[in-house]
């Protein structure tokens, strides 16, 4: 018998029967075009998935990622959107009922923390934040689930942050955020099973672009705190997507990959 197989990176081989656990799927995987959305893309196009990259304002970087993943042999697109704004939500999924028919993974990853002092919030930053963190989940898990035929899987960023032994002083209207999406995930996984599975990953320390403007002494004492002592990289990050986008068994779990830092910080 013949066997294909695939060479990664650090010269494994791995047998190619192993891949396409994805073929022939629709994914959207908003805030894509960067950091741990566009590593989650580029891994579901590896294993086969047509992938709908969405973000609202780098829109070069995202162009450049669907054309990267339709290089793969999918196909795959770019659409920009702004999320917080439920009539781009709904142009977007418009937009994908008219190309694809159907959608059957949603990963509602857009997100940003921004840092704000308590006595400088106002009523408009605490929509802003919440509307980018949490609100744009809901309103694209409510046009996606219009999409999903028999099946499909939903999965949320959230964060560490988000969590009831976790927090962080300066980021707190993106905390409260992931803390509503830990709650939202649980509860639409009970509306929406037993055929759609709905889950969240919240990460611990990700390299991402923002390390790059971390200095090196903060990093150090991030690191004290984190027990395998090395920050999770996106695409060591897209394998637990990809597990929750392919499993029938997950619903309504919050899954933390984050190193054992939970162990030494609740």
């Amino acid at each position: 018998m013949k066997v294909n197989v695939h060479i990664l990176n650090n010269g494994d081989l791995l047998d190619r029967r192993l891949f396409m656990r994805l073929k022939d799927k629709v994914a959207l995987v908003t805030g894509s075009s960067t950091g741990i959305g566009k590593a989650v893309a580029e891994l579901y196009a590896k294993e086969g998935a047509n992938v709908i990259v969405c973000s609202s304002t780098t829109v070069q970087e995202g162009e450049a990622v669907a054309k990267e993943l339709s290089s793969m042999g999918t196909d795959s697109i770019y659409i920009q959107a702004d999320l917080t704004k439920e009539s781009d939500v709904k142009k977007l999924f418009e937009k994908i009922k008219n190309k694809y028919g159907k959608l059957d993974i949603l990963v509602n990853n857009a997100g940003k923390a921004y840092g704000r002092e308590f006595k400088n919030i106002t009523q408009d930053i605490i929509n802003s934040d919440i509307d980018l963190n949490f609100t744009s989940a809901v309103l694209c898990s409510k046009y996606a689930v219009e999409l999903m035929k028999d099946e499909g899987w939903i999965i949320n960023t959230s964060s560490i942050r988000g969590t009831d032994y976790s927090g962080r002083p300066g980021i707190m209207m993106f905390c409260a955020g992931k803390a509503a999406m830990n709650s939202f995930t649980k509860n639409l996984a009970l509306e929406l099973s037993p055929k759609i599975f709905v889950n969240a990953v919240a990460p611990g320390f990700v390299h991402t672009r923002y390390m790059d403007s971390v200095t090196e002494e903060m990093k150090e004492n991030w690191l004290k705190d984190i027990p395998i002592k090395k920050f999770i990289t996106p695409e060591e990050l897209a394998e637990v997507y990809l597990m929750l986008a392919t499993s029938k068994i997950f619903t309504g779990s919050i899954i933390t990959p984050d190193g054992g830092y939970s162990i030494l910080n609740r």
